[in-house]
């Protein structure tokens, strides 16, 4: 049940976005009742995280991916490596990305402790790439994170169509600016 339930949310953001994820649009394609996936799922919410920590956990192979077969270059090149990755991920999977950043837990709810450490684990890899550069951990967390949502921001202010028609080129330059200027203040510092 639990991979029948989630096999149509992920469709069902895949073709419509994260709003058609519904409890009784599921249950009628499952051909269950409501109450079967909220024997599975606590509640939507649970069970968008749930589609979420599928997405990055694909989101993560390919930074991985990424991440490997530059260990051993310089910091720049691994970070655009990732960077350039991130992005990709997000022009090809727009919807499946976007639900990730569209869902918002309850006010004072927390997000489980897995789907956290599936987020700090993609943020090492772009600290891994730091670590030459920053030795200071509480430094190099931040600044992974920092790079992730400045990233992030081009990436999605791209898709969206936010600064003017979608451009990939353009877009790969503004990654390739502020990495590169990151990656020199890095050495610099």
């Amino acid at each position: 049940m639990r991979g029948t339930v989630l096999k149509i949310g992920r469709q069902l953001i895949i073709d419509e976005g994260l709003s058609s994820v519904q409890a009784r649009r599921i249950a009628t394609q499952a051909g269950c009742a409501v109450g079967s996936i909220y024997n599975v799922f606590q509640d939507l919410d649970h069970l968008i995280i749930a589609l979420n920590m599928a997405t990055l956990s694909e989101l993560g192979r390919s930074l991985k991916s990424a991440h490997e077969l530059n260990r051993h270059a310089p910091t720049l090149p691994r970070l655009m490596a990732l960077a350039e990755a991130y992005f990709q991920f997000a022009a090809h999977n727009k919807k499946l990305w976007r639900a990730i950043f569209e869902h918002h837990l309850p006010e004072g709810v927390k997000a489980p402790l897995e789907y956290r450490e599936d987020q700090d684990r993609l943020f090492a890899l772009v600290e891994d790439c730091l670590t030459d550069d920053l030795p200071d951990v509480t430094q190099r967390r931040s600044a992974a994170r920092a790079l992730f949502a400045s990233v992030h921001g081009i990436v999605s202010l791209a898709l969206d169509r936010k600064l003017g028609d979608f451009d990939q080129v353009e877009t790969h330059r503004q990654i390739e600016f502020l990495v590169s200027s990151a990656a020199r203040g890095l050495r610099a510092g």
